[in-house]
């Protein structure tokens, strides 16, 4: 009877274990089917079907790293990069596989503009496998793009040190070093890139442009004609061309290599724009109103091809203002002021309207996102201590004043305006400072002698001048 009881006993157990199993492996094949077919949806791109079906296997085993890496691609690809990226960060938790995680976290980063947090996870990466040229690459991007040009310097110098013959590398380390103003390293660096593909139109473009900016019309013109050689029937070789002729002040050679690249390419935006530029160079060294038209043509031309093109709307609405035609002129300008990359110029050009308007406000407005592109503008600063005067905001419309006498002391107008200003804000004192500072340059100013007497008379009255 004992006998008999145990093996009922071992019986029922075997089967309980049996029946775990079976649902181990059950949940296991059901898990890794739910897998498959997110797989398959990925594939015919329904990447919002592939997330909710990756979910369902999550749901079955949420200790498993893969269900969570599928649907943070899944996510990556519908652009929800935040719902990646806590995908990422649940499997950093669960998953021994620190690299690949890494690169995944490091990509989304990138993808989201957080380029600090790229680097740090790209540099997780590389400890893992110090001599990958690929991840020593993506970190020097990143590190570029997050303002670390050092950083960014070592890790593309690490890589080309891994593979001689890493073009991508020497082209992003050249850029860098254009950027910090290195240009013989730049060279060098686009050079070998030439060296190993010679095919590359971005490093020629670059290198030329590395020469037009430093004025060096003979290198410029050797690579021109080099690529012309190569490429005859290249539209933008030719654009190249009239760049090099412009720089050396060709205008009609200029024109001409204009024209060629146009018989290339009859509808290439940059041609009409590059055209439209000499033209309107032209008209202003001439005073030809006949240029001047044919540039409002060319321009026009060239912003309704790319209407997106700020430079091309820059270009318009200054010779729109040439021909006087202020609100056309206007509208491009606005234009331009919206697009990418910023046209700071336009945003001057915009300013002045404005002051010439009365709108001061929103000349102080343009004014400053002037400033705060190019940086401290004395002649700029003046106008908006100008704007700030007509709104009647004269502290402030002084101390914009004194900011442009500190940029040129020896200019007296600037501590005019700025002992007016005061005057009319009711500061004695400081419109006397600001007088005895503008005399100290110009001791025979009678101007400013006569706004010191106003400001130091005992019964002097302030108010609006």
């Amino acid at each position: 009877m004992r006998g008999i009881l145990i093996s009922v006993f071992v019986l029922a157990a075997t089967g309980s274990i049996c029946v775990a199993m079976y649902q181990v492996f059950s949940r296991d094949y059901r898990y890794t089917e739910l897998i498959k077919l997110g797989d398959q949806l990925l594939q015919e791109d329904l990447p919002f079907q592939a997330a909710r079906t990756y979910e369902s296997a999550i749901s079955l085993s949420p200790t498993k790293e893969i269900g969570y890496l599928k649907r943070a691609e899944a996510h990556q690809k519908q652009g929800d990069f935040g719902r990646a990226l806590e995908d990422l960060l649940t499997v950093s938790e669960i998953s021994p596989d620190t690299q690949t995680v890494s690169l995944r976290l490091a990509e989304i980063y990138h993808a989201r503009g957080q380029f600090e947090d790229a680097a740090t996870y790209y540099s997780k990466a590389l400890s893992l496998d110090p001599d990958s040229q690929s991840i020593l690459y993506q970190l020097g991007m990143a590190s570029f793009r997050a303002g670390s040009e050092s950083e960014a310097l070592e890790a593309l110098t690490r890589a080309i040190e891994v593979q001689d013959d890493f073009f991508g590398a020497y082209y992003l380390r050249g850029a860098i070093h254009r950027s910090l103003g290195q240009d013989a390293e730049a060279e060098s660096d686009y050079l070998k890139v030439l060296e190993i593909r010679p095919e590359s139109d971005e490093a020629r473009s670059a290198l030329i442009e590395l020469h037009l900016d430093n004025e060096d019309s003979v290198k410029a013109m050797k690579i021109v004609q080099d690529e012309i050689d190569r490429q005859p029937q290249q539209a933008t070789s030719y654009l190249l061309l009239a760049d090099v002729h412009r720089l050396r002040r060709q205008h009609d050679e200029a024109i001409a290599a204009v024209g060629l690249a146009l018989e290339q390419d009859p509808n290439l935006p940059q041609a009409y724009l590059r055209l439209g530029e000499l033209w309107l160079e032209e008209s202003i060294r001439r005073g030809d109103h006949v240029a001047l038209e044919k540039a409002v043509q060319a321009l026009g031309s060239a912003a309704e091809m790319d209407p997106a093109n700020g430079q091309a709307a820059l270009a318009l609405g200054r010779a729109c203002l040439a021909i006087e035609d202020e609100e056309r002129g206007f509208s491009e300008l606005q234009r331009a002021s919206e697009a990418t990359p910023i046209q700071a110029e336009a945003h001057r050009l915009l300013g002045d309207i404005y002051q010439n308007r009365g709108n001061y406000a929103e000349a102080v407005t343009a004014y400053h996102i002037y400033l705060k592109l190019v940086g401290e503008t004395p002649s700029v600063l003046e106008r908006m201590g100008d704007a700030y005067s007509g709104m009647e905001k004269f502290e402030t419309a002084a101390t914009t004043y004194l900011q442009v006498a500190a940029l040129e002391p020896r200019r007296v107008l600037p501590y005019v305006k700025a002992a007016r200003a005061w005057l009319a804000a009711g500061q004695l004192r400081e419109a006397e400072r600001a007088c005895r500072r503008g005399l100290s340059s110009s001791p025979e100013n009678q101007i400013l002698a006569d706004l010191l007497v106003r400001a130091t008379e005992p019964d002097a009255e302030a108010g609006p001048t």
